[in-house]
């Protein structure tokens, strides 16, 4: 089925024009989670690192969706047992730390830093048994002196079971990092250590569908070619691959096609500068 092309169609007609709600491939933190047994694996291990209060590492190639992730579990949390923060300000000093911390528990940070351990232990000690639950984003990038500062404030209190649970968001490489000589007393706290992968290729049609459901519309709209040539470009990975569909499905939109071809898709590997290079080459 075909529409008359017509280049100057907004948005709105164009999403009109195919029964959708808003534009499909939208990032996953406006759709909800596509369930996955990696997934609900780590959202496993998640429960238990704040039920324990133990530190985890959740590591990831860019674009892998870590952060999509934790930020919805985070928003599930039983707010009478966990409260929940979320640091993404890699760029942190020791100092900074433990200011920032204060600052999202309602605290006013202080001039010296043994005025401002004290607010934080006697916080702690009003909000228990509530349970912080502390994310660090992007923690291949924050210092190893503000690591530290996080590794010791664990201990805050005096307490048999730390103070907080930790979550440590990064890149492939953090792990490793952590395993150093400098970063040896935090790396031996840890309790779980995971890797979100990108999509299997046998995962890859039903997120898409998923996404096209969670944008309105209940039908396929992938020839097979096109699909395949998206799935090979993004190896997979979740960021890419929605870039790649949502180009792929504006070029259809606006060519008056109410299917997306493998011409959409190469067009789509033309504009997405993430996409697999050799895919552009063949």
């Amino acid at each position: 089925m075909r529409a008359e092309p017509n280049k100057t169609l907004a948005m709105d007609d164009l999403l009109r024009a195919w029964g959708l709600r808003r534009a499909p491939f939208a990032c996953e933190e406006k759709s909800g989670l596509f369930a996955s047994a990696s997934r609900e694996e780590i959202l496993t291990l998640l429960e238990t690192t704040a039920a324990l209060r133990s530190v985890m590492v959740l590591t990831g190639a860019p674009g892998t969706g870590k952060s999509t992730l934790v930020k919805s579990w985070l928003r599930g949390l039983e707010p009478k047992r966990y409260l929940p923060h979320l640091i993404t300000q890699a760029s942190l000093s020791a100092t900074g730390v433990l200011e920032i911390l204060l600052s999202k528990l309602g605290e006013r940070p202080r001039f010296k830093r043994s005025t401002n351990l004290l607010l934080l232990e006697k916080h702690l000690a009003d909000i228990d048994p509530l349970t912080l639950v502390l994310v660090l984003d992007d923690a291949q990038n924050y210092p190893g002196e503000a690591l530290e500062e996080i590794r010791m404030l664990l201990g805050i209190g005096g307490r048999a079971r730390s103070a907080f649970s930790l979550l440590l968001l990064g890149d492939e490489y953090l792990l490793g990092s952590l395993s150093l000589s400098v970063q040896r007393a935090l790396f031996t706290r840890i309790s779980a250590a995971t890797n979100l992968a990108c999509l299997t290729p046998e995962e890859i049609p039903p997120y898409l569908q998923w996404h096209i459901k969670a944008a309105g519309l209940d039908r396929g709209i992938f020839v097979p070619a096109s699909l395949d040539l998206l799935a090979e470009a993004s190896s997979g990975n979740p960021r890419t691959l929605n870039l790649l569909a949502q180009a792929a499905w504006f070029l259809a939109a606006r060519s008056g096609s109410f299917t997306i071809e493998a011409s959409h898709a190469h067009g789509a590997l033309r504009q997405v500068p993430s996409a697999n290079a050799k895919i552009l080459q063949s």
